[in-house]
This record gives structure tokens, sequence and C-alpha cells, in this order.
């Protein structure tokens, strides 16, 4: 069951990924951001493949510019890790599509 909350300040929605919870927030911006468990995204995935599994969702839907989007992430490892985020953003691209 999928944990979504919608209110006009943000988005919320949580991806799983074998043992990492990812909870996802995006909040409407007109300056964009990424930041997973408080640090930048550059500076918490250590390779460019990881980055873009994280943000695939997000650049697949080319509405990356338009969002901040802010991560809590625990359990698994990276790979794990990035693949429950852009799980959890891929939640959130269909609350706020529809």
């Amino acid at each position: 069951m999928a944990v979504v909350e919608t209110t006009k300040i943000y988005i919320e929605a949580v991806g799983r990924r074998k043992t990492a919870i990812a909870r996802v927030r995006a909040t409407e911006s007109s300056r964009a951001s990424f930041s997973v468990n408080e640090k930048d995204l550059q500076a918490y995935f250590p390779t460019n493949t990881l980055r873009l599994t994280a943000s695939d969702s997000l650049n697949k839907a080319k509405i990356a510019a338009k969002f901040k989007i802010t991560v809590k992430v625990v359990g698994g490892g990276v790979s794990a890790q990035a693949e429950a985020i852009r799980h959890g953003l891929a939640r959130i691209l269909i609350i706020y599509d529809a």
C-alpha cells in the first residue's frame, strides 16, 4: 500500500526497493534542487549512473526544473536507494499529473 499525502505545499510519496525505503517530497519551485539525506544529489551518490537512476522519473517527464526535491532514504545499498527514490518520484508524478 502506498503512503501518499497531497497538500497545497508539497506532494509526498514513499518508494521502496528491496530493503531501501525513500520518503520523497516535491515542492513546486522556480529554482530546481535535489537533496538526499540533507546532501546534494551529486554528493550523496558517487557515480553518474546512480544519479541518473535516482532522477530518471523527473528526466523522462521533462519537468525537473519545476520542483525542489527532498528525500530521506534508509536501508539497503546505494543502488537500491537510488531505485527507491526513482519509485517515489514516479508516484509523485502520477499524483501531480492527475
